[in-house]
């Protein structure tokens, strides 16, 4: 892929599991890079390691409405030029929306949408101005069907979902290509906190980070629309768009949302 050798990425959620994953491969390709995320230390450790390419480190808690605005007006103020945006930060739970408290529901709303979008719209502009870009949002498996027990989160990813695959044909002109991740489970920090106790049976079938980063990397080098690394979750999105809605509800409720 040295489509990105010598291009700059600007990767949120850069502290661990898909981003920091994402961020190592694209400073492999020779990619420069911009890592944002709330944990100082992890991000400076990444760029400690990621030395071979030019790495520069942006503390942003993307739950704070003023961050994306705060953020861009940033990275021009160093004068740095970001050619390929990832939108990776988000979080979830796997809890009922009454075992939520109303702080915790819209935060989710905050990063996994609110932030992205604002982004997006923000980095997009310089992009188009250019005639060149990428900008690779993370989704998931989740985003085809509505998960009890998931239910905000799944929401908020099939917002990710639907708003890309729009942007992949309306920003094409301009010369952006607009890639969805939509990873299934995926062995990260991620899965650990949104689930609390793994559940063995969902362990077994999730994949390792590495395989996921570089088929999000290869779909946006490609100009894919939607990526869903690993067979077997692409083959579950298949299903589930040939079930009636009632039985894809509660299939994703007992499987991923472990509803009752």
């Amino acid at each position: 892929m040295q489509i990105f050798n010598g291009k700059t990425a600007l990767v949120t959620g850069a502290s661990s599991g898909i981003g920091q994953e994402l961020s190592r491969q694209l400073a492999a390709m020779g990619c420069n890079l911009i890592l944002v995320a709330r944990r100082t230390e992890r991000l400076e450790a990444l760029a400690a390691e990621l030395c071979r390419v030019s790495v520069c480190v942006i503390t942003s808690d993307l739950a704070d409405p003023l961050v994306p605005q705060q953020l861009f007006d940033e990275v021009a103020r160093r004068g740095l030029k970001v050619d390929i945006l990832i939108n990776n930060a988000g979080y979830g739970y796997q809890k009922n929306l009454l075992e939520l408290s109303l702080e915790q529901t819209l935060g989710m709303l905050e990063v996994n949408d609110r932030a992205l979008l604002a982004l997006t719209r923000l980095f997009a502009e310089p992009m188009a101005e250019r005639g060149e870009g990428w900008i690779l949002n993370i989704s998931s498996v989740s985003a085809w069907f509505p998960i009890p027990g998931m239910a905000t989160y799944a929401a908020s990813k099939a917002f990710v979902q639907t708003l890309g695959r729009a942007l992949h044909e309306e920003l094409k002109p301009c010369g952006i290509v607009v890639t969805t991740l939509s990873p299934g489970g995926t062995r990260t920090e991620f899965s650990s906190k949104a689930r609390g106790e793994m559940d063995p049976s969902l362990q077994r079938t999730m994949m390792a980070v590495s395989p996921v980063a570089r088929a999000g990397l290869v779909g946006l080098a490609k100009g894919k629309a939607v990526v869903i690394p690993g067979w077997l979750y692409r083959l579950m999105t298949f299903i589930t768009r040939c079930l009636p809605e009632r039985w894809a509800v509660r299939l994703a409720g007992s499987v991923m949302g472990r509803h009752r």
